[in-house]
Parts: structure tokens; C-alpha cells; sequence
């Protein structure tokens, strides 16, 4: 499991997951929590960090504590991405990221 920890003045974290059964992938977040819980966030699975190299938006976080699950597009080559970067909808600003294992 990758380590969630906070960007810049965020902080955060808490651990991720891959689960590969088939050709189903679903990232599995344990013992999440972040400072930025007014913020509805997002995550997305990026090629070390850069979002502007083909990032896969993963959608809104269903939580900004404890445990749950993102689905990752079918077809995606998760082997290609091993960061998983959080921000809040509609921003630039990263507040959490993780490594994906």
C-alpha cells in the first residue's frame, strides 16, 4: 500500500491500494483523513505527479475520512501510473498525494 501524505500546507493521510481482479481495478483508501473536509475533493491516477501528462480523473472522493473505493476506467494500464494526486473540484491546487503500488 502506497502513504497518503498532505501537499504544501495540507495535510493528510492514510493509505491506497490497488485491487486488480480481471480487468476490474479498484484503488481501496484505508484510514484516510484530510484537513480539507469543507472541500468536496477529487483524485486522479498521474504519470509521477504531472497532471499535464494524460492524468485519469478517478471522480469526487465519496468521503474525506476512513475507508473506501475508487473505481479506475476499465481499459486504463495502471502500470503507467503510479501517483494518485487529490484536489478539490475545480482547482489547480493539490492538497493530498500517494503512490500507487
Amino acid at each position: 500500500m502506497g502513504s497518503v501524505t498532505g501537499t504544501d500546507s495540507h495535510t493528510a493521510s492514510g493509505y491506497v491500494g490497488a485491487a486488480i481482479v480481471g480487468s476490474s481495478i479498484t484503488l481501496s483508501f484505508k484510514d484516510f483523513v484530510t484537513a480539507a473536509e469543507g472541500d468536496a475533493l477529487e483524485a486522479y491516477l498521474t504519470i509521477r505527479g504531472n497532471m499535464a501528462k494524460r492524468p485519469i480523473a478517478l471522480g469526487t472522493l465519496p468521503a474525506t475520512s476512513g475507508a473506501f473505493d475508487l473505481s479506475v476506467p476499465e481499459g486504463t494500464d495502471i502500470s503507467l501510473f503510479n501517483t494518485l494526486i487529490i484536489r478539490p473540484v475545480g482547482s489547480e491546487a493539490t492538497v493530498a498525494k500517494a503512490s500507487v503500488p
